[in-house]
């Protein structure tokens, strides 16, 4: 069996063919211990079960039906079975430990005792707090003003008339502002760098040569966690885009979302002179779903010049007869009296002709027939009821334009591909008769724009976002059948575009509502999401894309984080 081990305390055992879960392994804390199960760090097979080492020290044994706990002082990084049924430890200090029930080779008394004091009186040190040497050796309140803060919300702890409490800086004042009485730290707390902190958070790191640094993230409570993750970004010299990522792992380790709370542990439990515990929040959306369909038009004081630019090209080319070009004349000036769209009919002949272009001529010539279209498409005549199949049919010479282009075709590289993806956004903008031939096409527009989902040209990606908006919003509001297994397209082709980190502000704005929309669709899209890790993934995604953007991610990550 394949075993595995996560931050939530447990170890899954797992079918190596299947990867399905078939037994799981549970932490139960002791008395004393954070109500939370520990982050596990490593987990190892033993001849009879499974072992598992944990950042808050603990090592547990899962054997012959029982539990077994080796409590260490420190943080645990790795656990190793030994041959000869032994276990192996090493610890935050430097130092490996064997474990072994053989009488002899346990390792006299003394030095077993000495151990199990040192595990003894790291817990109660975490509980009851500083003690009075340590707190003669922290800076005198009444000197404060001699210490300078380095950022907003950084938290410090003086020494006032011989009890520890806890300060937080104020850039507004310059001061620094007294919170309360330390009573304890939490049990994962420690020191970096000569700095107390009420967390000592483990942290792996990829390096370039293939292996792995393990570093650590100091945080206090009542700190702002993005600050925390600032700093420790600065500190090992870490890509920007990993803050909200780090924030985020500070937030479910220590709750930071909470209140300032001085001596709160991990688990909320307070030991301070005063706590805070907030109600759980309700949850609120302002920006999921997203309402309504995206478009790409062009304004009443643009239509004409760009209808004309269009008809112009048309007329370059050998296959422009002048019975089509008629047509498209008197379909332009219709198009481009936008004030008088409620009021304008667009002929079965005029349609016809665009269908025309679209089938006969070749793709380096079709995409102004195909632009066309994508405006035609808007008109509310020209997209009712009684044109469903029209569009249905247009839809399918537009997926045939956009498989047949080619490197060699020119402009049309570039502009068949885009005017496709606009023609289906457009689609969804239209009217009923438009509205039912896309819907009725979700399955190729997914796949089209599965295929251009990595395009090197902005214009093509913002069409992408645009479509799987679109797409998103229809299936939210579908109360229909008959569109099993598309949510989760939704979301595969979202998780593409995400790990490309090509897309620009807009795009991704529209790429994050496409998958917080399909996700409040229904369950497979939000259980899809999960498994492609996403909650994890939108907000460093988000970051260099505004507020609007941070602002979607941050309730995407409230759906499925």
């Amino acid at each position: 069996e394949l075993a595995t081990c996560s931050n939530d305390g447990s170890v899954r055992l797992r079918s190596p063919e299947t990867a399905e879960t078939t037994a799981t392994l549970v932490f139960v804390p002791s008395e004393g211990q954070s109500d939370h199960p520990p982050m596990l760090l490593s987990v190892a097979s033993l001849q009879h079960g499974y072992a598992a080492s944990a950042e808050d020290g603990h090592v547990i044994l899962w054997s012959n039906n029982t539990t077994t706990i080796l409590r260490h002082a420190q943080c645990v990084w790795s656990v190793l079975p030994l041959p000869n049924g032994d276990v192996a430890t090493s610890s935050q200090d430097g130092t490996l430990r064997i474990f072994t029930l053989a009488q002899e080779r346990m390792a006299p008394e003394q030095e077993r005792e000495a151990f199990r004091k040192d595990a003894q009186d790291a817990l109660a040190k975490k509980s009851k707090g500083p003690s009075a040497d340590e707190i003669s050796k922290l800076p005198k309140w009444e000197m404060n003003a001699l210490t300078k803060g380095r950022s907003e919300g950084q938290v410090q702890v003086f020494n006032k008339n011989g009890v520890a409490i806890a300060a937080q800086w104020s850039d507004a004042s310059q001061t620094w502002i007294e919170v309360g009485q330390v009573m304890g730290t939490s049990e994962d707390g420690g020191q970096i760098d000569g700095q107390q902190y009420d967390h000592v958070l483990p942290i792996e790191m990829d390096t370039t040569d293939g292996g792995v640094a393990k570093l650590q993230l100091g945080y206090n409570n009542g700190e702002n966690p993005f600050v925390a993750a600032q700093r420790f970004i600065d500190a090992h010299v870490l890509p920007q885009h990993h803050l909200s990522e780090i924030a985020d792992y500070i937030r479910q380790r220590t709750g930071g979302n909470s209140a300032p709370t001085i001596g709160m542990d991990a688990s909320g439990a307070g030991g301070g002179t005063a706590s805070m515990t907030p109600a759980a929040p309700a949850l609120l959306l302002d920006h999921l779903p997203a309402k309504g369909y995206k478009s790409f038009e062009l304004s009443a004081k643009t239509a004409t010049t760009a209808l004309e630019k269009m008809v112009k090209k048309m007329q370059e080319f050998d296959n422009a007869d002048e019975s089509i070009m008629s047509m498209v004349q008197s379909l332009v000036e219709t198009l481009g009296a936008t004030n008088r769209y409620h009021a304008s009919k667009i002929s079965n002949e005029e349609l016809a002709a665009v269908k025309k272009m679209l089938s006969s001529w070749p793709s380096a010539q079709a995409f102004p027939a195909l632009d066309l279209a994508r405006m035609s498409v808007l008109h509310p005549d020209a997209s009712s009821r009684q044109r469903t199949n029209y569009w249905n049919e247009v839809i399918q010479l537009a997926l045939q334009q956009c498989n047949q282009v080619t490197d060699a075709d020119g402009t049309a590289t570039m502009a068949i591909p885009m005017l496709t993806l606009r023609l289906f956004a457009n689609c969804f903008k239209g009217g009923p008769g438009s509205m039912e031939a896309v819907s009725g096409n979700l399955e190729s527009v997914l796949t089209c724009a599965k295929s251009l989902a990595q395009s090197k040209n902005k214009n093509i990606r913002l069409s992408v976002a645009t479509v799987l908006l679109n797409v998103a919003s229809f299936l939210h509001s579908s109360t229909g059948g008959g569109y099993a297994g598309l949510h989760q397209r939704v979301v595969s082709i979202v998780s593409v575009i995400l790990q490309s980190n090509s897309y620009e502000s807009e795009a991704i704005i529209r790429t994050l509502l496409a998958l917080g929309t399909i996700v409040l669709a229904n369950t497979e899209a939000k259980d899809a999401a999960k498994s492609l890790f996403l909650g994890a993934k939108v907000e460093p995604a988000a970051y260099p894309h505004g507020d609007k953007a941070k602002a979607v991610a941050k309730e995407i990550y409230s759906l499925i984080g």
